[in-house]
């Protein structure tokens, strides 16, 4: 016989291997393995648990590598994990042969969310130690992950009553099918198996109708709250490319040296309006924990172009922010999709071509017409920007109408009471450094991005809850940064710089 043969099953054999023979020297988990144990677990933020009584405790940098390893290799559930500590040669490796169960390794990340958060922090201390840090560029931008909360289990107030009778109306159904085979005499009008299948649909039910009582009295306590999301509460409703679900708004910033995540948060707000003031700080905590000094360059998508935030951080000690006119990104956006219909206002007849009379606080619009200010008190939007209207009651016979408006009772335009300051700000914008700094976000900050979602597929949390969700994602964001170092500097240096 010519084949490769096997040793036999039955055959009593001994290993002519020791474990640590199995996993190369260049494998990445003798880097996590070196690079946990080097961590203070207790002033990271880890639990330390003591022995009282009964089994002694896993350590929790066991427990932590676990994790890492998990993360890295795209497997992220309690149970994976748990058998793969069972059979992965690189996990018992890791463990030395330890396999903890499901229950003991999710009480660890759901016990320990302060820990995993400080851990992403911990790292880019490390990243700092190795030069790989500067901070004088920074991209921020934000991405919607998927909660675990289907659609199913999402509840509007104006629809719960209705709710309600459906579920009503079905147990009325089933149960009447109950009495009609209890009343059969000669044969049954449902067999045996039928009975089973409809009382358990019946048991289904009253345990939504109950969850639908408990619902009720959430809306009843909460006079403002319009749709609850009953698996994860924290969840908002979250519009991701036309798709909309209960999710979060995960936020990151990223350094320009080496696109290394620098700030991970998330948010359950379903825009980044208001992101920019959150996310400003969190940039100016980091440098500050990391002792950088100098000034950074904070660039961000046209998503973030809030007056109200604009203002708060445009004069900020030492970050100077970069954001995107969203009407200009509009614009562009309609030219880039080849629409064939003219915009309007057209070119030429937009807010800022119109020109102020401040003797007569009115506007003259490019095409001569004047337009007078409608109400004396000043409006002001939901984001809180502050803004007087302007009209004009010559549009009718003017020929420049098309182009400028659609309105038949003439062109209407709100001008910010800080239009001046607005101004200003924009054309600092259309600077080329600020240019320069538009165009580089893009490649900047999406490449994390990418990486996570399609690359990993981590495109929806697995913990319920914001805080569980904030921990999971700085684990997600520690993984990047740990693989991305791997990557740029390689294992011997590595090592080199924990040792």
């Amino acid at each position: 016989m010519h084949d490769i043969q096997g040793v036999p099953r039955q055959q009593q054999v001994l290993f002519h291997q020791c474990l640590d023979e199995l996993v190369d020297e260049n494998n990445p988990v003798r880097l996590i393995d070196a690079y946990v144990e080097k961590v203070d677990m207790k002033k990271v933020g880890f639990e330390m648990p003591e022995l009282v009584t009964g089994a002694p405790p896993y350590r929790p940098q066991v427990l932590l590598k676990i994790y890492i390893y998990g993360y890295f290799e795209r497997i992220r559930t309690s149970r994976r994990l748990e058998e793969e500590c069972q059979r992965n040669k690189y996990l018992m490796w890791l463990t030395e042969g330890l396999a903890p169960d499901f229950k003991t390794l999710a009480d660890f990340r759901r016990d320990n969310r302060v820990g995993i958060k400080n851990l992403f922090k911990e790292f880019l201390a490390f990243c700092q130690t190795m030069g790989l840090l500067s901070f004088k560029t920074v991209a921020i931008d934000g991405t919607k992950i998927r909660a675990q909360n289907s659609i199913q289990n999402i509840y509007k107030r104006e629809e719960l009553d209705a709710v309600r009778e459906r579920i009503e109306k079905k147990i009325e159904e089933y149960l009447a099918q109950l009495d009609a085979n209890d009343r059969a005499e000669e044969e049954l009008a449902l067999s045996g198996d039928a009975v089973k299948a409809v009382v358990e649909k019946l048991r289904k039910l009253k345990a939504v109708q109950s969850s639908v009582e408990e619902i009720r009295q959430v809306f009843a306590q909460d006079k403002d709250l319009a749709v609850y999301f009953a698996t994860d509460p924290d969840s908002r409703y979250q519009n991701d490319k036309g798709q909309v679900r209960a999710g979060y708004n995960a936020q990151i910033a990223t350094d320009a040296d080496h696109k290394l995540i620098v700030v991970a948060e998330v948010t359950n707000d379903s825009n980044d309006l208001g992101q920019m003031t959150p996310m400003v700080s969190a940039v100016a905590a980091a440098k500050e924990a990391l002792k950088i000094e100098g000034e950074t360059d904070t660039v961000m998508d046209a998503g973030y172009c809030a007056e109200k935030e604009v203002l708060a951080n445009k004069d900020h000690a030492t970050i100077h922010i970069a954001v995107s006119d969203p009407r200009e990104e509009a614009r562009l956006r309609k030219h880039h999709e080849g629409k064939k219909k003219q915009p309007v206002p057209g070119v030429g007849f937009e807010v800022q071509n119109f020109t102020y009379d401040p003797e007569g606080d009115m506007y003259r619009c490019p095409a001569g017409q004047l337009l007078s200010r409608r109400l004396n008190e000043t409006q002001r939007e939901q984001s809180g920007r502050e803004y007087m209207i302007y009209h004009c009651r010559a549009c009718e016979a003017c020929p420049k109408r098309p182009v400028c408006t659609r309105d038949k009772a003439g062109r209407t335009i709100k001008v910010s009471v800080n239009k001046a300051v607005m101004d200003a700000f924009k054309k600092e914008m259309n600077s080329d450094k600020n240019m320069r700094l538009r165009v580089q976000r893009k490649e900047l900050v999406e490449h994390p991005f990418g990486t996570i979602k399609r690359t990993w597929g981590y495109s929806y949390f697995l913990q319920k809850g914001i805080d569980k969700v904030r921990a999971e994602f700085s684990l997600i964001c520690f993984t990047y940064n740990f693989k991305r170092v791997l990557n740029l500097c390689g294992m011997e240096k590595m090592m080199a710089a924990l040792a």
